[in-house]
Order: structure tokens, then C-alpha cells, then sequence
């Protein structure tokens, strides 16, 4: 058998392809999806970028003399070094074990600041110290007892003595010397207190005034002295027809503007202007009783003819045969036209369904459906089908499985279950 080969299907053969087809060489998906590599920049344009000239790794040149060979015929100063010693070599200064340190050190011997300093000594000046000092019998300078009066160096250089011990000449240098007063100790520096009085002692007299303990805002009133009320303020003489004008033109707080009546014509100070809010009768209304209303229990209740139809020859009585009344949307039991005109929106029954749009059969642009498949058919129209698609069996055999469908389906006989049985003979 000659293995089946899978190609396109076209599911329309009868319509032509629209559009006019090309051959473009290696045109495929790996060429479309392979960048093309661009032209190089020519040498006289390239030196002119700034990847060229700042490129890492080289030397910064100007693009005016990068064609400029002349200074290779200059000799350059300097000593060329052995192509043996690498960076590595000269960066890897330590030694890796003892012998090579060893080795090391006997090769830098020779030089004079391995012979006058060495590494870790002192410097070697070629002295020579006496032979008490050498030894180290007898150190330089002066040595003191470590017990010298039972005292350390902190208490010598920070002495603590409690202040009863001190004499008062003593707390007198040291207020002198070192300011240490004692805790809440007035400072004194020895002034002359004298004034009208007499002299004052320093120790006694406080500066400022005495406060009271039951005064409030001091600071306030000594920084507003007018405002203070203990403080006696000079009278303020105005002029009487002045006040008079600001007692009619002003309005005073919490009491009545006068008009020029006099004493009589001011109201009482119970009494207030204007209507009241709400009149002493029972009946009267207020905001509240406006917005809500006054309804009885039965006032509220629905009306007897809510949802119901009360007109004579309009009641919508349902008739005990279950009879629906309106036209359906869809219209099965009107004859579809022949030719459906583009300005006929009625479904006829003949239109797929939401299933059918979203996910639509592979027969579907051959405007054939699923169901057409579960129709009743008979035998020459199986034939007729089957024959149309080239189906290498004989009508002794469409007619055998046409017989058998038909015994187990009751005499309906559709191409879904004709061609299921004839696949089960395969």
C-alpha cells in the first residue's frame, strides 16, 4: 500500500482563489523570521563614529590622522619586555610556600634597604648602646615606685576627696580653677550690693516681683500691662455725643438695636421679634407633618385593582385550553420564502443558533447544518450521496447496511447512522 500523504483540504474546490500567486525564492517562515544582515560602513566613514574612536581596548585616536602611518618609522623609548613575564606573573607577588619564600628572601638580600630595613625589625643604624642599656638592666628615664602611698595614676591625676575634707580656701581654688560650684549654689563673684535700702544679701534676695499662687496668665499680663485688671489704667475722657451715635448706629450683643424710641418702647428681654414656628392650635401643621402626611392604615393599603384588569371586555382571561397569546419570534408556522429579501428580518426556524455561530460546523459554508444529518433519507438518496464521494463499496452493500439501520431504527434511516454502521463493517 502506497502511504497516504497529508495535504490541504479545500473545502470549496467550485470557488477559485482570489488574488494572483507569486513564486518568491526560499520564501519560508525561518527566512522571514532571519534578520538580513546590513552592509559594513565603509572604512572612510567608519573612523568618523565614536564606536570607532572610543572602541574598548584601543587607543583613542583622531579620525585625521588614523590613515596616518608616518610615526611607525619613529622609534618608540623604552626597553621591551620578555614575552615570558604576564600580568599574572608580575600580579602574583606572594610567595605559595615556605621554600619559595625562602628562596625569595635570599634573592632580595642583596639590596641595601633589605640590609638596613628589614621586614618586621627595626631599622639597623649601626649604633652601639652601653652594656647596661643593651641588656636592658637599666632603661631610660626615670622609674616610679608602683606603690606610692597605696595610690594609682588615675587617683594622682583625678584625686576623689569628699567635699567635707576640703577646707574652704581649697573650694575656693577649685570655684576658681575648674567653676565646680556645688548643686543649687548661687554664683557669686563678690559684688557690692548696695541700693536706698541699704545693702542686700545675695543669698536672700530674689530679683522680680512675688507672685500669687492664685494668679492665672502672669506672663501675659506682664507682657500687656494694660490689659491687666490689678493694675490701676489712666481714665480715657470721650466725648458724649460720640458714644451716643455708636449706642443707635451699632448693634450691641445679645440685645436690641435701639431706633430712638426711648426706654418704653424697648421690648422685654423674654419677648423676641418675629412670628413663631409653630402656632399654638392643634390642627396646624408643621415641616414634619407636611413631608410625611397623616395616612390611616387603610389609606396605605394597595388598591384593589393593582394588577388587575377592572375594565369591562379588557380582562386578559387566560382560556383552559393553555392557549399563548402574540406572534412568536420565531416563525415556524409561516412557509419561508423561496428567496429571503434583505429587508425580511423574521426568523423563519431556518437560522443557526448561538451555538452554531460560535462554534459552527466544518459544512456550514456549504450552508449545511448538523441536523441535516440526523434527517430521514432513503435508499437512492444514500446512493446517490455515497456514490458522489467515491466510496469504493458496491449497492449490494450500501443496501445491506441501509436494511440493517433501518430494522434497528424502526424504518429511519439518516446519513449519520448509515454512515456509522458502515464504518463498523470496516
Amino acid at each position: 500500500m502506497v502511504p497516504a500523504v497529508a495535504k490541504p483540504m479545500d473545502r470549496m474546490p467550485q470557488i477559485p482563489a482570489a488574488g494572483v500567486t507569486m513564486f518568491v525564492p526560499n520564501d519560508s517562515a525561518a527566512n522571514s523570521m532571519r534578520p538580513t544582515t546590513p552592509p559594513a560602513t565603509p572604512d572612510d566613514i567608519h573612523k568618523w563614529r565614536k564606536s570607532s574612536i572610543h572602541a574598548p581596548g584601543t587607543i583613542s585616536k583622531h579620525p585625521g590622522y588614523v590613515d596616518d602611518k608616518d610615526h611607525l618609522r619613529v622609534q618608540m623609548y623604552g626597553k621591551k619586555s620578555d614575552e615570558g613575564i604576564g600580568v599574572q606573573d608580575l600580579m602574583q607577588t606572594a610567595p605559595k610556600s615556605h621554600i619559595i619564600e625562602r628562596a625569595l628572601e635570599k634573592k632580595e638580600a642583596i639590596y641595601q634597604s633589605s640590609k638596613l630595613e628589614p621586614l618586621g625589625v627595626a631599622m639597623t643604624r649601626g649604633h652601639e648602646l652601653p652594656e647596661n642599656l643593651a641588656n636592658g638592666e637599666m632603661p631610660f628615664g626615670k622609674g616610679t615606685p608602683h606603690n606610692y602611698l597605696g595610690m594609682a595614676t588615675k587617683t594622682l591625676l583625678a584625686p576623689v576627696e569628699p567635699p567635707e575634707a576640703l577646707s574652704e580656701s581649697v573650694r575656693e581654688q577649685y570655684k576658681k580653677s575648674h567653676a565646680s560650684y556645688a548643686p543649687g549654689e548661687q554664683r557669686r563673684r563678690n559684688y557690692s550690693w548696695n541700693t536706698q535700702e541699704g545693702e542686700l544679701d545675695p543669698s536672700v534676695f530674689r530679683f522680680g516681683k512675688p507672685g500669687d499662687a492664685t494668679e492665672h496668665n502672669a506672663i501675659y499680663y506682664a507682657l500687656h500691662p494694660k490689659e491687666d485688671p490689678f493694675v490701676p489704667n489712666a481714665p480715657t475722657i470721650m466725648s458724649k455725643a460720640l458714644e451716643d451715635y455708636k449706642e443707635v448706629t451699632q448693634e450691641q450683643l445679645g440685645k436690641p438695636k435701639p431706633v430712638g424710641h426711648g426706654d418704653p418702647a424697648r421690648p422685654a428681654p423674654e419677648d423676641g421679634f418675629g412670628m413663631p414656628s409653630k402656632r399654638k392650635g392643634e390642627d396646624d401643621w408643621n415641616a414634619r407633618q407636611c413631608l410625611e402626611g397623616q395616612y390611616t392604615l387603610e389609606m396605605q393599603r394597595p388598591d384593589v385593582d393593582l394588577g388587575c384588569a377592572v375594565r369591562p371586555g379588557w380582562r386578559n382571561i387566560q382560556p383552559e385550553d393553555d392557549r399563548s397569546f402574540g406572534i412568536p419570534n420565531i416563525r415556524t408556522d409561516v412557509r419561508p420564502p423561496v428567496v429571503k429579501s434583505v429587508a425580511d428580518h423574521q426568523n423563519y426556524g431556518n437560522e443557526p443558533t448561538g451555538g452554531e455561530v460560535i462554534a459552527p460546523s466544518h459544512f456550514s459554508q456549504l450552508d449545511i447544518n448538523e441536523g441535516d444529518f440526523l434527517k430521514a433519507q432513503s435508499l437512492d438518496q444514500i446512493k446517490s450521496l455515497f456514490h458522489a464521494i467515491n466510496t469504493p463499496f458496491g449497492d449490494d452493500v450500501l443496501e445491506d447496511v441501509y436494511n440493517q439501520v433501518s430494522a434497528e431504527d424502526e424504518g429511519v434511516v439518516s446519513i449519520a447512522s448509515f454512515r456509522a454502521a458502515l464504518f463498523d463493517r470496516l
